[in-house]
């Protein structure tokens, strides 16, 4: 193998240890046209031969991420919504992610993964195979997914997030020696991210503490060896900052070395006054310790920033800081007995998201997540005229669905359209898979509250009767079936 775009100055061949997987542009012309045909397929609906095609060409040139597998991973979610079929055994045997050529157990993945896009194993046998076949832009393109599915798994395995870091790792250690610093930085943080939900799954396991310091040191001497504004790939000259950055990264911190850290950023701001990230970096050391003060300091700057370059992205971070901040002075009220600040913490929180939301809503419009976390919060203060539009736009981003549809039938609920109401929770529990989950639950409830109020007291009984089921002493579900 040679690799595919190196970093490579001199005319020594690249270690194939450490080689990307080469794509001629034969190949990848010859990809193109199975893409092209895969598009219009889409267009027309055809998802299953749509796969197909996207496959093809990616057998080809399994590289492809923004001509193959981003579309690909596109038309798998419009098929999955459109009621598609999840791989049964026999597809699974057939489109087998253990074959001897790691390029043919990665298109198989593609395959399998397209067909039941939420799948964790699927995602990483694509990312085990790319990995092996040193596809590294379809390895860093799949991993996120991987961590993604992992998440949303029902039952939790741990081992599975140590595995996706040892893939991440590998490939960040490719790029890393080929001199792709940006692309590496990505796969160790990816990695990172991955320890850390680990953490959380099983806090008890104290081995994990090891793993993500040495990763950690790893990404720091990486920052700290090529940091600039613009590549990663020049050398710092300063022999201090690696100590530096990876004493940005750790949670305890003396107060004389984070005043010392705080200090620095300000000035390696101040030297580069038009460079984002110094400015962000020193806004996080700012807010790192959660005191009232320094957070207001980095918002009014995040404000002065915003305002001189009309940076949106300064104006989001500022509303975020201080979003955080008000969660965490109501909590505290809460804490110490007064309820009554709390109350009004919690009112003056809500109403600054409301108008931080359709402000966000306005710069981003196509974003349905944001969307949905903008009617969300207008539910909350009973705006359910203009919650209802925006949910029902944003039940077509497959990971808010199903609480698109919970609000969305609480809004009918709330305006007495009860019967339209209970259509849409019934709809959305019959296209929910999980029966006992928290989510299953809220849609069960409300689809009964809205058919007793609606006077269908026979469906009601029903609904609430399976409720009990699952969760006896769910809400007050035991004295609303009595009542009935």
């Amino acid at each position: 193998m040679t690799a595919d775009a190196p970093d490579n100055t001199s005319n020594e061949p690249i270690d194939p240890a450490i080689a990307r997987y080469e794509v001629t542009d034969v190949k990848r012309k010859s990809a193109a046209r199975w893409f092209e045909q895969a598009r219009k397929l889409v267009d027309q609906r055809n998802y299953d031969y749509a796969i197909k095609s996207f496959v093809e060409g990616l057998a080809i040139n399994p590289e492809a991420v923004e001509e193959g597998f981003k579309p690909l991973r596109g038309c798998g979610v419009a098929r999955w919504q459109t009621g598609g079929k999840k791989p049964g055994m026999r597809e699974t045997m057939k489109y087998s992610m253990s074959a001897k050529d790691p390029i043919k157990g990665m298109v198989n993945a593609a395959w399998l993964l397209a067909h039941d896009p939420q799948n964790s194993d699927y995602a990483e046998g694509l990312l085990k195979n790319a990995n092996k076949a040193h596809c590294d832009q379809a390895a860093l393109w799949v991993a996120p997914i991987v961590l993604e599915n992992l998440k949303n798994d029902k039952k939790q395995k741990p081992k599975k997030y140590t595995t996706l870091k040892d893939y991440c790792e590998e490939v960040g250690d490719r790029c890393q020696a080929r001199r792709e610093m940006t692309e590496a930085l990505a796969a160790y943080q990816i990695g990172l991210e991955a320890l850390s939900t680990q953490q959380s799954v099983e806090p008890k396991n104290r081995d994990l503490g090891n793993v993500v310091r040495n990763l950690s040191t790893k990404l720091a001497i990486l920052r700290g060896n090529y940091q600039t504004a613009d590549s990663f790939r020049e050398s710092v000259q300063d022999s201090g900052s690696q100590a530096r950055l990876h004493d940005q990264d750790r949670i305890v911190q003396s107060e004389e070395r984070q005043a010392e850290l705080v200090q620095h950023a300000k000035e390696e701001m101040e030297a580069n006054p038009d460079v984002e990230a110094k400015v962000i970096s020193y806004v996080n050391l700012l807010i790192k310790d959660e005191n009232d003060n320094r957070e207001a300091e980095a918002i009014k700057l995040l404000i002065e920033k915003y305002k001189a370059t009309d940076n949106y992205r300064f104006k989001l971070r500022a509303d975020d800081i201080a979003i955080r901040q008000m969660g965490r002075n109501a909590r505290k009220a809460k804490k110490s007995g007064d309820d009554e600040a709390y109350k009004s913490l919690m009112k003056r929180r809500l109403a600054f998201e409301v108008g931080a939301y359709k402000e966000r809503v306005t710069k981003y419009p196509t974003d349905l997540r944001l969307k949905y976390e903008y009617a969300r919060r207008l539910f909350q203060v009973s705006k359910f005229d203009e919650a209802i539009p925006l949910l029902q736009q944003s039940r077509s981003e497959p990971k808010v669905r199903h609480s698109c549809a919970l609000y969305l039938g609480r809004c009918f609920y709330q305006k007495d359209l009860f019967a339209q109401a209970a259509s849409i929770l019934t709809d959305a529990i019959g296209d929910y898979e999980l029966t006992d989950d928290d989510m299953a639950k809220e849609l069960n409830y409300w689809l009964g509250r809205s058919q007793e109020a609606n006077k269908d007291t026979a469906d009601a009984k029903q609904t609430y009767g399976k409720l009990l089921q699952v969760d006896y002493n769910y809400r007050d579900v035991r004295s609303r079936i009595e009542g009935l």
